[in-house]
């Protein structure tokens, strides 16, 4: 056993004076000793904390049931198997946090001392509000005032979420946040032959309770067709983003309504006494950041009318064009280079 022994560690000193083959990497699942050879009793070169991600060296060969592994501090170490978890490929850079100072903030405006006066006295009386910005647990919306609906809904979602315990609420309301005659009340879909289209769908707000309900607010809707639309494949396209969470991780979603030209005129019709706007078409957004250097996104806008034997695939379009048709800049805390990369792009097929 010794000779066996002696062999071995011949073998991996031979392969530390030569070059490291790195192959998977592995994760730590409690807190472990990295020893300098594949035996408890040697020396400890450092310790390594649940969660650390370590590449794997030498094709993660085991030696006695430690795993050959280079140490946060570049050293060449052995952990061993039971407190770890082998994983496929090379250790997935962690994506940057997107955080501005102040997410819901005119990024374009800056105003000089000068401006800000000249502001002060023009708008003595108030500034017309026009856009309402809402912030909840499950996702930020902005309504437009005037179409009683959302012109956009984003939201990060993780597997987690998805998987969480609350309940479908059914508490469909009006969102008293905004002033009445500036948002959607029940009576307008009342009789409407329009479903209340979810943005933000109820099954990926499962978090808790509350953000369950929260996406019940009828900010979050806008009337689309139910069956054939709503109901049928804007509901599986829902199902099938969730689908790539649970593969993926964590993604972030953007939904909204899109206003069709027709003629050189855009003309939509209303629904109710507050004559909430009836989209022409609807646009669905999903980026994918977990790889900083290789960001991923599909692009969807779909008509919203009766759409028999159609699949959500072959309404894949890029993020530039539906900028385009609704005048947003979207994934604007990505650089320039990125964003053009990415939203002049057509993915060749759904993931």
């Amino acid at each position: 056993m010794k000779k066996v022994m002696g062999l071995l560690c011949l073998i991996f000193l031979v392969c530390i004076l030569t070059f490291p083959i790195y192959g998977d990497y592995i994760k730590v699942s409690r807190s472990a000793n990295i020893y300098a050879d594949p035996d408890k009793n040697t020396t400890v070169l450092e310790r390594a904390s649940d969660g650390d991600k370590l590449s794997l060296i030498y094709e993660g060969t085991q030696i006695n049931g430690y795993y050959p592994v280079i140490t946060s501090t570049g050293r060449s170490g052995w952990i061993y198997r039971t407190l770890v978890r082998r994983y496929r490929g090379i250790i997935p850079k962690k994506a940057p946090e997107f955080k501005p100072a102040n997410p819901l903030a005119d990024t374009t405006l800056h105003l000089t001392s000068e401006q800000k006066s000249h502001a002060v006295q023009h708008l003595r009386l108030g500034k017309p509000q026009a856009v309402y910005e809402r912030a909840r647990e499950g996702y930020v919306l902005a309504q437009d005032a005037r179409l009683k609906i959302p012109v956009w809904v984003q939201y990060e979602l993780n597997s987690e979420d998805i998987r969480g315990p609350a309940d479908r609420s059914d508490d469909f309301r009006p969102d008293t946040s905004i002033p009445y005659g500036a948002r959607a009340e029940l009576s307008d879909y009342r009789g409407s032959g329009f479903d209340r289209g979810h943005m933000a769908p109820a099954a990926d707000m499962k978090r808790s309770q509350k953000v369950m309900s929260e996406s019940f607010l009828l900010s979050n809707m806008a009337p689309q067709v139910g069956i054939g639309f709503n109901r049928h494949i804007w509901a599986e396209l829902e199902a099938a983003v969730r689908g790539w969470v649970e593969q993926r991780g964590q993604l972030t979603i953007i939904i909204g309504p899109v206003f069709a030209v027709q003629e050189n005129q855009v003309k939509y019709g209303v629904i109710g006494d507050n004559h909430v706007a009836v989209p022409s078409h609807f646009y669905k957004i999903i980026a994918d950041t977990s790889n900083p250097e290789k960001v991923e996104a599909l692009a969807f806008m779909l008509p919203n009318e009766t759409l028999p034997g159609r699949h959500y695939s072959e309404f894949l379009i890029s993020i530039d064009e539906i900028e385009k048709a609704t005048g947003l800049d979207f994934l604007s805390a990505l650089s320039s280079d990125v964003q053009e990369s990415v939203e002049s792009q057509k993915a060749a097929q759904v993931w």
